[in-house]
């Protein structure tokens, strides 16, 4: 029943996509809501290390539970990371608990730094369904070289020692990714051997996946203009998702790194308000009248990438089986969880 009601609830989004509707009735069945955007690392390839200080915070526990109450009738599932680090907020496995009690499921990607001993057993009690962790350089001063601040034995030993504990437990939850990006620009230093040394470590030890992903392209308004012509001129994240900052605003994408697209804040407004409300609205009918009028959008890599039937294929087979099925462990390690270009 819940898996047919979901399949109808995409079939509005979908209508409401195609005909480019401004008022979208289905309210948003994904959400971004940033636990922290606040970093202990500075990352070579991560803008955190600019934001000013009064930027980075921690998103309130009631705030949260104000949105989780509101949302519990319509998400399905929630990421409790954007900008910054998720495991410095906290009461983030109290988060875990309060959204997964109110049926939506939860997710969460991590540098793994701060996941010593002590919250190992607290975090899988939490049950979040999916964790990934960045493991961005595979040798010592690959990793060291990119996550500035991270220790590379520690990091690995962390990650190496929740997946065995989740594994003796016998336990489902979370699904486990290790992510290693592709840098844009080639980085030295680390060896094919090196690679498939440690892949296999974190495999042998109850890590579902281990993936490779292109290097986050963040939406800026002075990107440069793409190569070839856009595959698509709507985007659709404005029609089923939502993300809320650490501080409160809500942005229609998590590539909006700065904020810039401000459409209301989930601290003073309910959700279904602001969905809905007028800068929403503006959104929706510029992308479908002008999207060149959109400076973070005019130039996102999502408009060049490939489509099937119009829509970004990026993500669309995993998203689908989340939402249809759940984070399903027989579909997902056969389906794969990296992106679709």
């Amino acid at each position: 029943m819940l898996t047919l009601r979901t399949a109808w609830r995409l079939g509005r989004i979908l209508i409401a996509y195609r005909r480019r509707a401004e008022i979208v009735r289905p309210l948003p069945i994904r959400l971004w809501v940033e636990s922290a955007s606040c970093c202990n690392l500075r990352c070579s390839m991560c803008p955190n290390k600019d934001m000013a200080p009064e930027q980075k915070k921690v998103l309130p526990f009631e705030v949260f539970t104000r949105i989780v109450d509101e949302a519990r009738h319509f998400a399905n599932d929630m990421y409790l990371h954007h900008r910054g680090e998720p495991l410095l907020n906290p009461r983030l496995f109290e988060m875990i608990r309060y959204a997964r009690e109110a049926g939506i499921r939860t997710r969460f990607h991590t540098n793994g730094t701060l996941l010593g001993e002590e919250r190992v057993e607290p975090l899988l009690d939490a049950r979040p369904d999916l964790v990934s962790f960045s493991v961005d350089g595979f040798d010592k001063e690959t990793y060291e070289s990119i996550r500035v601040g991270a220790d590379f034995e520690q990091t690995v030993g962390n990650i190496l020692r929740f997946a065995r504990a989740r594994k003796a437990r016998g336990a489902r939850r979370p699904y486990l990714v290790v992510e290693k990006i592709r840098f844009i620009h080639s980085r030295v230093g680390e060896t094919a051997a090196h690679v498939e040394s440690l892949r296999r470590q974190f495999l042998e030890a109850g890590v579902d996946e281990v993936i490779e992903k292109e290097e986050y392209v963040w939406a800026t308004a002075d990107a440069p203009e793409r190569d070839g012509p856009r595959t698509c001129s709507v985007c659709t994240f404005p029609w089923y998702a939502m993300v809320v900052c650490a501080d409160g605003t809500v942005t229609p994408c998590p590539q909006d790194f700065w904020a810039q697209m401000a459409m209301g804040n989930a601290g003073t407004t309910s959700l279904r308000d602001i969905w809905n409300g007028e800068a929403y609205r503006d959104l929706r009918r510029r992308f479908r009248t002008d999207v060149d009028s959109l400076p973070l959008c005019r130039n996102c890599d999502r408009l060049h990438r490939k489509t099937v039937g119009g829509i970004p294929f990026q993500y669309m087979v995993t998203f689908l089986v989340d939402q249809l099925v759940g984070y399903n462990r027989f579909l997902r390690t056969r389906l794969g969880t990296s992106e679709r270009n």
